[in-house]
């Protein structure tokens, strides 16, 4: 019996996150308090949940860059809906959803059906909805203050005064990965990323298992454009969930789930991989790195990211020659 060899790559994601916790950790400024820890988490759940959605279209093998403007849109309109018309705040977050569903849809009928490039289609799908929230807002910040007051103040208490949106990312978190692990949805998502011409001979619609993809994809983000308005308390104009597409798409490489499709995992692939970028991000501030140096080492994360996809595919495919 052939011993199996370890494979540093599982755990990759975990001593990344370790190390980052580690040094910020020795530099003070009380960066791992719970309260700091909560913070954080608390105000990255929207880039967790867009991770999470785009998961969904790169393991089928599309790469979608209007992730992070659908859930602006979605939240910019649900916003505006309460700042305008008084919606009540479940009211608006229903219409969020459903714009985030109908983004997803339209990509999948330019990228599925019409067999369109899906990194041009949903290049251009982000430069319309990130305009179309400047249109409708007339380029100005929206307050909505005693909208969502009450729900981003609320907390557990006997959890250290946890947020309960941490907690309601926490359970789709847990769905998702249950889902994408133990369903039959699950397996076809990740059989149609590995190889859609095995998935076409065993009877698996591929088209529609990328459009169902995709359809997720929009509802989450919807959810995340929502949460976005939460924890800022605005319907941001221009630099609502601004560059999110990026650091979603390397949270997830570098969680280790494939630019090329057929491998990942909601944990701990998307939801450890966005947490690296959240605490690196975190813990620069604290220790007073300049705001300007932020985005240059997130650029490097996004340049390693991308490597060790590389790698890993690599390796995986001299396992198969070998």
């Amino acid at each position: 019996m052939q011993k199996k060899k370890f494979d540093v790559f599982s755990l990759s994601s975990y001593l990344v996150l370790l190390a980052i916790l580690i040094v910020f950790g020795i530099t003070g400024n009380n960066f791992l308090t719970l309260k700091s820890i909560y913070a954080t988490i608390n105000n990255g759940t929207p880039l967790i949940l867009i991770t999470c959605a785009v998961t969904f279209s790169l393991l089928v093998g599309i790469i979608d860059l209007s992730c992070a403007a659908i859930g602006y849109a979605a939240g910019v309109s649900s916003g505006m809906l309460m700042h305008w018309y008084g919606v009540p705040f479940a009211v608006a977050l229903l219409v969020g959803i459903a714009i985030g569903v109908f983004l997803g849809w339209i990509n999948s009928l330019l990228i599925v059906k019409l067999k369109m490039n899906g990194m041009l289609v949903t290049f251009g799908m982000m430069l319309v909805l990130r305009a179309y929230g400047r249109i409708i807002t007339n380029d100005n910040t929206i307050t909505l203050g005693d909208h969502v007051k009450a729900i981003r103040q609320a907390r557990i208490a006997a959890l250290g005064g946890l947020q309960v949106t941490v907690i309601v990312v926490i359970v789709f978190a847990v769905i998702l990965h249950l889902v994408l692990k133990y369903t039959a949805f699950g397996r076809r998502l990740l059989l149609v990323g590995c190889d859609e011409n095995v998935a076409k001979r065993i009877g698996i619609n591929s088209d529609k298992v990328k459009t169902q993809a995709l359809l997720l994809e929009g509802l989450l983000c919807g959810i995340a454009g929502s949460f976005f308005w939460i924890v800022v308390e605005n319907a941001i104009v221009t630099t609502g969930l601004n560059s999110y597409e990026f650091l979603a798409i390397a949270g997830a490489c570098l969680g280790g789930i494939s630019l090329l499709g057929g491998r990942g995992s909601i944990f701990p692939g998307a939801v450890i991989g966005s947490l690296i970028l959240l605490f690196l991000a975190a813990g620069m501030a604290n220790a007073g790195i300049s705001i300007f140096v932020t985005p240059f080492v997130r650029g490097v994360i996004i340049f390693i990211a991308m490597y060790i996809d590389s790698l890993r595919t690599r390796r995986m495919m001299g396992n198969k020659l070998g």
